[in-house]
């Protein structure tokens, strides 16, 4: 019995190639307000849900906390204040109930 490469497995389809001449910086694809409050709020989420997950290095979870440890005037347009506005939610308030079930986490 012979293989010919129909036999074989077949490659993946990809995504089709965008044949489109390149955008010009400014134009392209416009967010909504609501896209923008909606991708702030997910980073906020999923920044702490990784906080506390235990399968994440040691390493993100640093970074994180540097993240939600940030200056208020951090001129990050993802800051950890950027994302709480955005969010309707009062940073310090999240800040202190996070830190401190971080803590009694690590008191375990």
């Amino acid at each position: 019995m012979s293989l010919s490469m129909a036999d074989g497995p077949r490659p993946r389809q990809t995504a089709a190639v965008r044949t489109e001449r390149a955008e010009a910086p400014g134009e392209g694809y416009p967010w909504a307000d609501d896209d923008l409050v909606r991708l702030h709020r997910r980073l906020l989420h999923k920044s702490l849900r990784a906080l506390f997950d235990s399968r994440v290095c040691a390493t993100t979870r640093v970074e994180i906390l540097d993240w939600l440890l940030s200056p208020k005037d951090c001129s990050n347009a993802f800051s950890y204040h950027a994302c709480c506005a955005l969010s309707g939610l009062d940073p310090e308030v999240i800040r202190d109930r996070v830190l401190e079930r971080y803590r009694r986490r690590d008191a375990r």
